[in-house]
């Protein structure tokens, strides 16, 4: 989901398990691909799973203020492949004061996966729910966003790329539009948002190319991510052209959690200044407590194209 610190700075300017990962494991699988959690656009998967803690900082905001965020997400699955998620959080500004930020919900329906080809997507809609917020973070209208997650494994490849196998892509696009474009005299922008991460799997290499020894490095998951932010309507003057961030980085990724960490780097001024970071430690409740707080309310699936192999 689109929760606070994946896209707080585009919007401001705008203990390890050992042993190979294999597909058994629930989270964001299709065909041999685990796809990870990534901390700036979703990853395309429906889990029951919680973010706790997602923290950002930021030497310099968009607006010359250091920032620190501190935010956690859960989502609980309905059926299979719908979950709905939550995602709250604060925000501490120097200056600029201390708020919680908007709750954000969001509905999302994973379509399609294609095994053979380590391909899926997802759709969803998500609400930033403007009456929430508190302090530094109050003073703004609901936003809507519909929005398309999809991931693509190179597992599919001949076996003489071995090596290039465990790359994957993932992709995130939505357009975010305000309730009202005018709020307590402050003007609010439609947007569009797009962003990808590039990211090698040690751990499909593990599994799937060659051995690899150290326990601790076959459960990493190198990575970069990059997130982009236009105002396509209504932007306050200064305001119109593209924010973003590029975030390279490293997941280490566990059975049933993971942990993550990236260096936040602004595309231009209009991002923010100095490069920060953000962190989080990610559990997967489908894995945990597949019996109870994992498992879905309705255990049928909703209809999902699967491909079929040639």
């Amino acid at each position: 989901m689109l929760s606070p610190p994946r896209w707080s700075l585009a919007l401001a300017g705008f203990c390890a398990g050992a042993g190979p990962l294999t597909p058994a494991f629930a989270h964001s699988v299709c065909g041999d691909r685990i796809f990870p959690a990534t901390l700036n656009i979703d990853d395309p998967g429906v889990n029951d799973e919680l973010a706790l803690p997602t923290v950002t900082w930021a030497p310099q905001n968009s607006d010359g203020a250091g920032e620190t965020d501190v935010v956690g997400a859960w989502t609980k699955t309905i059926f299979p492949n719908l979950g709905l998620s939550f995602a709250d959080g604060t925000s501490w500004q120097h200056p600029g004061g201390y708020g919680w930020f908007a709750l954000d919900t969001e509905l999302k329906y994973n379509f399609f996966c294609i095994p053979e080809h380590e391909f899926m997507g997802s759709v969803g809609f998500d609400v930033s729910w403007g009456g929430t917020g508190t302090g530094a973070q109050s003073g703004s209208p609901n936003f809507y966003a519909p929005v398309l997650d999809v991931g693509k494994g190179f597992g599919d490849l001949p076996r003489s790329l071995n090596l290039l196998r465990p790359f994957a892509i993932t992709a995130q696009i939505f357009t975010s539009t305000p309730g009202q474009a005018v709020w307590n005299g402050n003007q609010f922008a439609t947007t569009f948002n797009w962003g990808f991460t590039l990211q090698y799997s040690l751990p499909y290499f593990n599994a799937h190319v060659a051995g690899i020894d150290n326990d601790f490095i076959k459960h990493l998951v190198p990575i970069a991510e990059v997130a982009f932010s236009t105002a396509t309507a209504n932007a306050a003057p200064g305001t119109w052209g593209t924010t973003g961030t590029f975030q390279p980085g490293v997941i280490y990724l566990a059975d049933s959690w993971q942990i993550a960490l990236e260096a936040v780097i602004p595309i231009n001024g209009a991002s923010g200044h100095g490069v920060g970071v953000v962190g989080e430690l990610h559990f997967f409740f489908d894995d945990i407590f597949p019996n109870s707080l994992g498992k879905p309310i309705f255990a049928q699936s909703l209809p999902m194209f699967t491909g079929g192999r040639q």
